[in-house]
């Protein structure tokens, strides 16, 4: 009985342990992030505040059509590059994205992004890796790495709840 209680208490700390360093190591990648993502938007002459899920929206044309909502299908054109500048997606010379607005057919902070652009607006969209591929990233994006997408509202299909 000694031993199980010996072994019980050994495992729980253990576990406290390292859910603590887990912890650490989170917070110290939001901490790189944050500073990743200042330095980038310093770079290129941007002073923006986050909106509150922690997306950079820039908007850099504004749209002259309807400004889509959840429901409304919409086709998009976008480059996604890390920020040192290396391109890691586009679609510019193939057909459009298209996807649902919040159907989680696509990351986080393309879904936010777009749903504050008008049809024809372009924006660019800083995201950290919360609203992007989290911890574990893609295969070819590696967890916590923030990114960037020039993003183009081609087309808003209106959906029923527009």
């Amino acid at each position: 009985m000694k031993n199980k209680t010996r072994l019980l208490f050994s495992f729980l700390l253990a576990a406290i342990l390292l859910a603590g360093m887990v912890s650490c190591f989170k917070d110290n990648n939001e901490e790189k992030e944050m500073k990743i993502i200042a330095n980038f938007l310093k770079d290129q002459g941007i002073d923006t505040e986050p909106t509150e899920s922690g997306l950079y929206y820039i908007e850099m044309t504004e749209g002259t059509g309807i400004q889509p909502v959840t429901g409304d299908t919409v086709e998009i054109y976008y480059v996604g590059y890390f920020l040192d500048g290396r391109i890691f997606d586009s679609n510019l010379n193939s057909d459009p994205f298209r996807f649902a607005l919040g159907s989680g057919n696509t990351i986080q902070g393309i879904d936010e992004g777009v749903s504050y652009m008008k049809e024809s607006g372009k924006a660019l969209l800083v995201i950290p890796s919360s609203l992007g591929y989290g911890s574990t990233g893609s295969y070819v994006v590696p967890g916590y790495t923030p990114l960037a997408f020039d993003v183009v509202l081609d087309k808003v299909i209106i959906g029923p709840y527009h």
